[in-house]
C-alpha cells in the first residue's frame, strides 16, 4: 500500500498536478479578493482610485504569463463571472477582472510585436473579420466622442460594449503554439460538461424558491448554468442555450467529418440538450432547425431521403421542446402549441400603448419600430452613427455620473431591449451594418477553414464546420436579447470564436500550413 501511495505521489509530482491545483486555488482566492476590492472602489465613484486600481491590475497582468491570462479570461468569462453573480453576489464585481486580464493580453501582444521575432507578422494581411471588428471599434469610439454625454455614460458604454473585446485583440496579437490553441475546444467542452450539475442544482433547489415571487419573476430564468442569474431577478438562461447550441453544432460538425461515431454524437447531443428542456428558452425551438439546416443543407438538397431519419428525430425534439415550453407557462393561459405561438407573437408585436399598461416596456419588434418612428425627423447624423455608446442603457450602480438618453428622454421604456435596437440607438445604422458584416465575415471564414482542413485536420475542420452554424445562432440572438452589448459571458463566447477563426487564418497566411490564397486574400 505504501509503495502504491509513493508511486501516486511521484506521479503527481512529475505531472505537476498538485502544483497546478494549488496554483488555481491561489489565483481564484486572489481574484476574489481583488474583485471585492474592485467593487468597493467602483462603488466609491472616485475616478482617481479607479484609474490607480486599473493600473495596478494591468501591471500585475503584464507580469503574469500569457497562458495563465488567456485561460483566466476564458474561464473567468464563461464560469467564474456567472457563478459569482448567483452564488457569491458579494463578489460579483469579479467580472471586472476579466476585461482587465484581457487587456493584459494586449499588453503582452504589444511587447511581443516590438521584438524582431514577431516583426514578420506585420507583413501578412489580416482576415476581413478583424477588419470589420476594427471598423466597429473606430465607429463606436467616434459615436461616443461626437455625442459626448459625460464621463459616467462613456464609462458605462465602453464597459458594456467592449468588456471582452481585448480577448480578440490579444489572441491575434500573440503568436500561440498550435498545440495551445488546440486546447481551447477541449476546455470549452469541459465547461459544457460542468453546466449539468449547476443546472440540476438550480432547477431542483432554486426554482422552487422562486415560485410565487410575482408575475414578473419567471422561476426557470434562474436555470442559467454558469452564465449568471440572480435569485430574485432574471437570468442569462438564453446565453446558456446559445452556448449549448455552439457545443451541439461542433459535435455535429465532428460527426460530419467522421471524427465522432453516430451513437456518440446522439448521446452527447441529447445530454447537452437536457438543460434546454429545463430552462424553457423558447428561442431554442428556432436555434435547433438553424443548426441542422446550416450543417446539412447540401445533403438535404442532394440526398433528401438519406437525411429523412435525422429530420424526423429533429422534429421529435422540436415537438418535445414545444411541449415542455407549453407546460412550463403559467397554468390556465396555454394548453396547446398554437396557444404558445399565439401568446409569443402577441407579446412581441403589441403596440407601445398596449404594452404600456401591461408590461411598461417595449417588445423585440416594437423596439425597432419605436426607433424608426423616433428617427423620422431626427438628426441624420444620429440615424447614421447613433447617440453614443451606452445611450440606450439604464445605468447600473457604480460610476453613474450622468443620465443616459434612455433615462432622460425615455424613462420606463426599454429602448435597448435587444442588441439590434441597442446598436441602432448607440451606433446607428452604420453600427448595425458593421456588426452584421462582422458576423457574416466570421461565417464565411469558418466555411473556408472547414474546407481547407477537410483533408488535413478533420478535427479542426469539424470544429470550424460547427462554428458556421453556431455563428448563425449567435447572429440571430442579436434580435433576441441585449447580451451582445451588456453580458461578459456572451461576449467572451462570441469573441473567443472570432479569435479562434482569425488565429487559424493568420497561421495559414504565415505559411504554417500549406498556402491557401482564398484565405490569404479574403
Amino acid at each position: 500500500m505504501e509503495v502504491m501511495l509513493e508511486r501516486w505521489r511521484n506521479t503527481l509530482r512529475r505531472d505537476g498536478v498538485v502544483k497546478s491545483v494549488l496554483r488555481f486555488l491561489l489565483v481564484y482566492a486572489a481574484a476574489s479578493g481583488v474583485a471585492l476590492l474592485s467593487g468597493i472602489i467602483s462603488a466609491s465613484g472616485r475616478i482617481e482610485l479607479v484609474a490607480l486600481f486599473t493600473g495596478v491590475i494591468l501591471a500585475a497582468a503584464v507580469m503574469t504569463s500569457q497562458r495563465t491570462l488567456f485561460w483566466f479570461v476564458i474561464v473567468g468569462g464563461l464560469v467564474i463571472t456567472g457563478v459569482a453573480q448567483l452564488y457569491l453576489p458579494g463578489a460579483r464585481h469579479i467580472r471586472y477582472l476579466v476585461p482587465l486580464a484581457a487587456a493584459g493580453l494586449i499588453l503582452h501582444g504589444i511587447m511581443a510585436r516590438l521584438t524582431a521575432e514577431y516583426a514578420e507578422s506585420f507583413q501578412h494581411k489580416i482576415p476581413s473579420l478583424l477588419q470589420w471588428a476594427l471598423a466597429f471599434l473606430i465607429l463606436g469610439l467616434a459615436s461616443l466622442l461626437i455625442n459626448w454625454d459625460g464621463i459616467g455614460v462613456a464609462i458605462n458604454g465602453l464597459k458594456g460594449y467592449f468588456q471582452a473585446w481585448p480577448l480578440l485583440l490579444g489572441m491575434v496579437m500573440i503568436r500561440w503554439y498550435k498545440q495551445f490553441i488546440d486546447m481551447m475546444p477541449k476546455l470549452i467542452l469541459a465547461i459544457a460538461f460542468i453546466q449539468i450539475p449547476f443546472v440540476l442544482h438550480q432547477y431542483l433547489f432554486l426554482v422552487p424558491m422562486r415560485i410565487g415571487l410575482g408575475d414578473q419573476i419567471v422561476p426557470v430564468d434562474v436555470v442559467a448554468g454558469t452564465f449568471g442569474a440572480t435569485l430574485y431577478g432574471g437570468g442569462a438562461n438564453a446565453v446558456l442555450t446559445a452556448f449549448l447550441m455552439l457545443i451541439i453544432a461542433c459535435l455535429l460538425g465532428l460527426w460530419k467529418r467522421g471524427v465522432l461515431s453516430r451513437s456518440t454524437t446522439i448521446i452527447l447531443c441529447l445530454f447537452f440538450l437536457s438543460p434546454v428542456f429545463v430552462n424553457q428558452t423558447k428561442i431554442a425551438a428556432l436555434y435547433l432547425p438553424i443548426v441542422y439546416i446550416v450543417l446539412f443543407y447540401k445533403d438535404l438538397i442532394a440526398h433528401p431521403l438519406r437525411v429523412i431519419g435525422t429530420g424526423l428525430a429533429l422534429a421529435g425534439l422540436m415537438a418535445g421542446l414545444l411541449t415542455a415550453l407549453t407546460l412550463g407557462q403559467p397554468s390556465g393561459k396555454l394548453e396547446t402549441w398554437s396557444d404558445l405561438v399565439e401568446f409569443t407573437v402577441e407579446r412581441q408585436t403589441a403596440s407601445v400603448s398596449e404594452r404600456r399598461g401591461q408590461y411598461s416596456e417595449l417588445s423585440r419588434w416594437t423596439a425597432l419600430t419605436f426607433w424608426f418612428n423616433e428617427h423620422l425627423d431626427e438628426n441624420p447624423v444620429n440615424t447614421l452613427i447613433g447617440h453614443g455608446l451606452g445611450s440606450s442603457r439604464v445605468q447600473e450602480s457604480g460610476l453613474n455620473l450622468a443620465e443616459t438618453l434612455a433615462e432622460k428622454r425615455y424613462g420606463g421604456l426599454q429602448i435597448g431591449y435587444t442588441a439590434v435596437s441597442s446598436l441602432l440607438w448607440d451606433t446607428g445604422v452604420l453600427g448595425l451594418i458593421v456588426t452584421l458584416g462582422m458576423f457574416y465575415s466570421a461565417f464565411r471564414l469558418a466555411g473556408q477553414l472547414s474546407d481547407y482542413f477537410r483533408n488535413r485536420d478533420p478535427v479542426r475542420s469539424g470544429i470550424c464546420e460547427g462554428l458556421k452554424a453556431a455563428i448563425c445562432v449567435l447572429a440571430l440572438s442579436l434580435a433576441h436579447k441585449d447580451f451582445y452589448v451588456t453580458n461578459i459571458p456572451y461576449q467572451t463566447m462570441v469573441l473567443m470564436i472570432f479569435g479562434y477563426l482569425s488565429v487559424n487564418a493568420m497561421e495559414i497566411s504565415r505559411g504554417h500550413y500549406e498556402t491557401n490564397r482564398t484565405l490569404h486574400h479574403q
